[in-house]
């Protein structure tokens, strides 16, 4: 019996490592060209912003970035020199329960920016606001050389 029980668990694990799928990566075609270590990954958003005209709403979504250490002799000395892909797609909704259009919020932008080895880059961003014409999103990116993170997110208003 206790011979039986093994080989079932053996069999099962077997089947379970043989039936997994391979996970197929396609290149970043912006990126392409260029040398040196590539981080993929996705930052989830799921915060309350304070909109200036209709009071508190929430913002879920999620930005994908790429970030890619670049190696060229020419860089300067203690810099890295990073290319970043950045794809926000995000939606916003009052909690007042107003009918409107929906509020989508998505952006796609290509950097190249200079990293100290041991510091942080600031880097801003203004996404539009489908169906608004008033505001827009404003993200604080935190780029360091290792990935990318969000420091501020806030609802700014036009100037007009």
């Amino acid at each position: 019996m206790k011979n039986l029980f093994i080989t079932l668990v053996t069999f099962s694990l077997a089947l379970i490592i043989g039936c997994q799928e391979n996970q197929l990566t396609e290149p970043n075609t912006s990126l392409e060209k260029k040398t040196g270590s590539i981080n993929r990954n996705i930052i989830q958003i799921c915060c309350e912003v304070q909109d200036p005209f209709s009071g508190t709403c929430n913002l879920n979504g999620r930005v994908v970035y790429v970030h890619q250490k670049i190696n060229r002799a020419m860089n300067p000395t203690g810099l890295l020199e990073i290319a970043l892909h950045l794809e926000m797609d995000s939606k916003l909704c009052d909690k007042l329960g107003l009918v409107h259009l929906d509020w989508n919020i998505k952006g796609k932008s290509d950097d190249i920016v200079y990293v100290s080895e041991e510091g942080i880059l600031l880097m801003e961003k203004n996404y539009q606001i489908s169906n608004r014409k008033d505001i827009v999103l404003h993200v604080q990116y935190l780029v360091t050389t290792d990935g990318v993170g969000i420091s501020n997110i806030k609802l700014v208003k036009i100037e007009k």
